[in-house]
């Protein structure tokens, strides 16, 4: 199924940068993944969580620049949550030698010289979740399956909610996972407009009256179907699902382009 829209956009999207001689190791201590190991010109997944595991942020990272002196590296996170997440971490720079600021301007040149429509593009046929405003503290790491897709470490120093991320992964107690679903068949205008704005809405299991996971992202495909990435029970993903209610628009489970890390 090719997906719609093949040219870089990014109205969606927003950057935030964080740039001087302590960035990378700022940045290693507030997110999921190791920055300090990044090289230069390499991108790279990861979560920024609340200290109870949560996650409040995602980011597509890159580092631009590596010298004692010097480091420069842009973190590529959804518009919408874009302020509150700089906001929040710039809470704890303290006496960390960087600047973290806005840097939206950057946008054009990421796209164009260092690849981001390769990490960006196609999130959800990639089985990629990005955080929206919707789904802010709602889903530790492997509930979106970061550890399966390279946005967790488990190697490196603590950030918050790391205890939990950890725990979760090691004691085995992730009863939630992300899904690729797509509708039956081309659907019509007015249920792809529902699709569309679904991120946020429940998935029911057919004829249940509790919810059993939740919309995550969506797009479009060129013959009109929709998809979806989904967070779910583990426990359904075998049921026949339904969007917004137990009787709605119903969702065919896609294969993931990649294996769900259970255990390390």
């Amino acid at each position: 199924m090719d997906i719609l829209n093949q040219q870089p956009h990014f109205e969606h999207l927003s950057v935030i940068r964080a740039t001087g001689a302590d960035a990378a190791s700022f940045l290693q201590g507030q997110l999921s993944n190791d920055f300090v190991l990044l090289k230069p010109n390499q991108w790279q997944l990861a979560a920024y969580c609340s200290p109870k595991g949560r996650m409040l942020a995602s980011f597509w990272g890159i580092k631009l620049a590596n010298s004692p002196e010097l480091q420069d590296i842009c973190l590529v996170l959804s518009k919408d949550i874009a302020a509150a997440t700089l906001k929040r971490l710039s809470m704890f720079v303290m006496r960390a030698k960087l600047t973290l600021s806005a840097a939206d301007d950057m946008l054009p040149e990421l796209f164009a010289t260092h690849g981001l429509a390769v990490w960006s593009e196609r999130e959800v046929p990639r089985g990629v979740a990005r955080i929206t405003a919707p789904l802010v503290d709602l889903f530790v790491p492997q509930m979106l399956n970061y550890e399966s897709i390279g946005g967790v470490s488990f190697k490196k120093g603590c950030y918050p909610g790391q205890e939990v991320v950890a725990r979760s992964q090691f004691r085995g107690t992730i009863k939630r996972r992300t899904y690729l679903v797509s509708f039956s068949q081309a659907i019509s205008g007015k249920a792809f407009e529902a699709l569309s704005s679904a991120v946020g809405q429940s998935v029911f299991a057919c004829g249940e009256d509790e919810a059993v996971g939740v919309v995550l992202q969506t797009t479009s495909t060129s013959n009109n179907d929709g998809l979806a990435l989904i967070c779910i029970q583990t426990s359904h993903a075998h049921h026949d699902l339904r969007l917004a209610d137990p009787f709605g628009e119903k969702l065919i489970m896609r294969q993931l382009p990649y294996p769900l890390l259970d255990h390390l």
